[in-house]
């Protein structure tokens, strides 16, 4: 591998893990807002829990997008050019899409084919299989022995799992 191949690996491998981490950020927000927004009221209306969502989401994407700007600004000294710009906003706006599905649920729910409540919890279990499906992504490229690959999946779930006691522990 030459210099330049070398350099454009690294280039590639840190934007694809920027991208894994802003979508890990995202879905657990959205995992936690839908757990509040479950725990919080009996009987939700599907336009609350559609709009809360929502706003949380992008809120997060701006948060993402403001903290991958200002740590470039901090490692490089100045700001991006243009095409590293809109990688990052690509990559910033990608990891939105991570709160598709759950707000599909909800959307459905306001169809009436089922209950917000019910669209909740489908969203909730689909935020976690998004999250198991980020983990998938992550490992699968490691040049790791595939016991090193599930135990970082196990822990990846066990993180999961704690972020889903948590939220529910402190709605009660």
């Amino acid at each position: 591998m030459t210099g330049s191949t070398a350099a454009r690996d690294t280039d590639v491998r840190t934007h694809r893990a920027a991208a894994l981490k802003e979508r890990i950020y995202v879905a657990f927000t959205a995992l936690a807002v839908i757990i509040t927004l479950r725990v919080h009221d009996a009987h939700p209306s599907t336009t609350g829990a559609f709009s809360t969502l929502a706003v949380a989401v992008a809120a997060t994407v701006c948060a993402v997008y403001l903290a991958d700007l200002l740590s470039h600004m901090v490692v490089h000294a100045h700001l991006p050019a243009r095409p590293e710009h809109r990688r990052m906003v690509a990559s910033t706006l990608g990891a939105g899409a991570v709160a598709m599905p759950p707000l599909g649920c909800i959307a459905l729910a306001g169809t009436g084919v089922y209950g917000t409540s019910t669209g909740l919890l489908v969203a909730m279990v689909l935020t976690v299989a998004t999250l198991t499906a980020i983990g998938v992504l992550a490992v699968r490229r490691l040049d790791l022995p595939p016991r090193h690959r599930v135990a970082v999946l196990g822990a990846e779930a066990l993180v999961g799992v704690v972020v889903l006691a948590l939220g529910l522990l402190a709605h009660r």
